[in-house]
């Protein structure tokens, strides 16, 4: 447990950025695994595990 799983649009990499500056490791780009307001598209997915205490 303790892991944060999220994705964005690749057309957006400023949301990228914002999850590499979080900490966040990308994981790779999901072909036609999502959908926004103009059809199914890809997302690029990233995450980020805590650390162990």
């Amino acid at each position: 447990m303790g892991r944060i799983e999220t994705y964005h649009d690749p057309n957006n990499p400023h949301s990228g950025g914002v999850m590499r500056k979080c900490g966040m490791a990308f994981e790779g780009i999901r072909e036609k695994s999502d959908r926004n307001n103009q059809g199914v598209c890809d997302a690029a997915h990233y995450s980020i595990e805590r650390a162990n205490r």
